[in-house]
């Protein structure tokens, strides 16, 4: 997974109509990008995702559960990408 497939995911769901997600979703593409302007290192950019990822476990709605697999593809990738893991 690329940086710009993760952006994609994050675009998609930042307009999905879940406004929990949507939100997530702006929170850690505005995270990622202070990493990559180096107001944060990417151990700091992985906790923060992490951190997000912890909030959304305790989301069950099943409606909101395809919502919630993207946004931890597009958190796991992002860590990847960091060399934080």
């Amino acid at each position: 997974m690329t940086l710009d497939d993760i952006n994609n995911q994050l675009a998609a769901l930042a307009n999905c109509g879940d406004q929990t997600f949507a939100n997530a979703a702006q929170y850690v593409a505005q995270a990622t990008q202070a990493a990559q302007s180096g107001q944060m290192s990417p151990q700091e950019l992985a906790e923060t995702l992490k951190d997000m990822q912890r909030q959304m476990d305790i989301i069950q709605d099943m409606n909101q559960m395809a919502f919630k697999e993207k946004l931890n593809t597009a958190i796991n990738g992002l860590i990847l990408l960091a060399g934080a893991v």
